[in-house]
C-alpha cells in the first residue's frame, strides 16, 4: 500500500513538473514560459556598453555644481555633489579630476571635525 502510494505521488510530480523541465544533451534545464537562463541571455559587458551610452552625460553639470559648493566654503554639499558627479562619469579622464577633487574635499571634512 505504502509502496503504490509513493510511486503515484512520484508520477503525479514527475507529470506536474513535465512541462517546465526537460532533459537535454546538457541535462535538465528549464525552458517552459521562457525562463532558460542559457539561451539569448544578455552579458554584463552588453548591459554596461549599451547603458553608457544613453542619456545625457550630467556629470559636468553635479562637478560645476561641487565647485560651486566648494568655492562657497559648503563643504558637505560639494562632497554630495562630487559623489553624484563621480557616479554618472563616463570618461576616465573625468573620473580622475572628480576622484581626486573628492578627495581633497573629504580630507579638508576629516580634518575640520
Amino acid at each position: 500500500m505504502c509502496s503504490t502510494l509513493r510511486f503515484t505521488v512520484i508520477v503525479f510530480l514527475a507529470l506536474a513538473a513535465g512541462p517546465a523541465l526537460t532533459l537535454s544533451s546538457h541535462g535538465l534545464r528549464a525552458t517552459a514560459q521562457n525562463i532558460s537562463s542559457y539561451d539569448g541571455a544578455p552579458t554584463q559587458a552588453t548591459r554596461t556598453a549599451k547603458s553608457t551610452n544613453q542619456g545625457p552625460d550630467i556629470s559636468a553639470k553635479y562637478l560645476k555644481q561641487a565647485r560651486a559648493y566648494r568655492d562657497q566654503g559648503r563643504y558637505e554639499l560639494a562632497r554630495q555633489s562630487y559623489a553624484q558627479a563621480l557616479s554618472t562619469c563616463r570618461s576616465a579622464e573625468e573620473l580622475a579630476v572628480i576622484e581626486k577633487e573628492m578627495g581633497g574635499i573629504e580630507l579638508l571634512l576629516r580634518t575640520m571635525r
